[in-house]
């Protein structure tokens, strides 16, 4: 039973390295089921064995790369949302910022290439809508961060809209970052950058403005 169960981990993980290569190759749509167990050396019965479907054996590829963004996401989510119900709103901590996107820029780097397969190799797929839907995610959240900051600094609502491009710079600074930087060290600089223009666009929203004299 032993040497079954290992059997299965080792045949489990051949079939998506050869899966990761041939959705590198030719994209999600492109790629042959068929061609990736030739390469693995099993037939298309044990890759059913493991993977429902193509959708499947794709999102098995790609998957604990998200699990691991979704997880610095929720993690600085968590920490802003309790800066904001403790009545710190207008006194929020911008270290934590940029600790997070350090985090996010590291986990990309360690997982680059299934990034980079989410961003240009999925459609077609079920994580086709990913980048959408992390913008979405982004989006609620910064919602509600920024009518607890308006709040606190007694100016008016942000228009909705506005917030809504906000999440999507957010998101585009990494994508922009991921898909022209090929090494962690550049990016963190670049991100080190970008952040600042982030931050101060954001406060810019937020906090009254000085009449200049």
């Amino acid at each position: 039973m032993a040497k079954k169960i290992q059997h299965d981990s080792e045949t489990r993980k051949e079939l998506l390295k050869c899966a990761k290569e041939e959705f590198m190759d030719k994209g999600f749509m492109g790629a042959s089921l068929r061609n990736i167990c030739q390469k693995a050396g099993v037939t298309t019965g044990a890759l059913y064995f493991f993977f429902k479907d193509k959708d499947d054996l794709f999102c098995n590829v790609v998957g604990h790369m998200m699990d691991r963004l979704n997880a610095v996401l929720t993690e600085h989510f968590s920490v802003e949302v309790d800066e904001m119900n403790n009545g710190m709103a207008s006194d929020h901590n911008e270290g934590s910022d940029f600790e997070s996107a350090r985090n996010i820029v590291h986990e990309i780097y360690m997982h680059r290439e299934e990034v980079l397969l989410v961003l240009t190799k999925s459609q077609g797929s079920s994580m086709e809508s990913m980048p959408d839907n992390i913008v979405d995610q982004m989006d609620a959240h910064n919602a509600f961060i920024c009518e607890a900051m308006c709040r606190a600094y007694g100016t008016p609502m942000v228009d909705r809209n506005v917030v809504h491009w906000m999440s999507h710079s957010q998101i585009d600074m990494f994508i922009f970052m991921v898909t022209h930087i090929d090494n962690e060290k550049d990016a963190l600089k670049f991100v080190e950058t970008g952040m600042k223009y982030l931050i101060s666009g954001w406060y810019g929203l937020v906090k009254p403005w000085q009449d200049s004299e």
